[in-house]
């Protein structure tokens, strides 16, 4: 692979015939960016299958949203697609700091990333209020047109 300007496709990367670029939460590539700061259970099996077929994009939404590793720990009590078109909020229970911002930026930066690299499909960890596929991440990807797949 090597990184061009943009190729005839106008993808940031020239994969090379039939590669695409394909989004992954980071946390599954065993990037220790989740709210605790360790890793998430490795996917290895699914990973080498990815790996044979696209180029991974590792992406963590929180951190892009300017989040810290290790933070505290958020709840989503609903959806992204409340989230965005109702107002719900996403907060953390033991302070009650609103952190929606972090997550709606985030999903926006994500959806950014996707754009530049010509992803048309996504890889996201489930349960994480942004990552899930029904989660503001997720959400914000899907209304971008992409397929997002969730990894239990």
């Amino acid at each position: 692979m090597t990184i061009e300007k943009t190729d005839r496709q106008g993808y940031l990367f020239n994969c090379g015939a039939g590669v695409e670029p394909v989004l992954i939460s980071a946390c599954l590539l065993g990037i220790p960016c989740r709210w605790h700061g360790r890793r998430a259970k490795k996917r290895g099996k699914l990973i080498e299958r990815l790996k044979k077929k696209y180029v991974l994009v590792p992406v963590c939404p929180e951190q892009l949203g300017g989040m810290p590793t290790p933070r505290t720990g958020e709840m989503l009590h609903g959806t992204g697609a409340q989230v965005l078109d109702e107002g719900l909020r996403i907060t953390v229970p033991e302070t009650g700091e609103d952190v929606t911002e972090f997550h709606v930026n985030g999903a926006k930066y994500t959806l950014e990333i996707a754009q530049i690299v010509g992803a048309r499909r996504a890889y996201l960890k489930g349960g994480s209020p942004s990552c899930d596929r029904d989660a503001v991440t997720g959400e914000v990807l899907r209304r971008g047109d992409m397929c997002v797949i969730r990894v239990p």
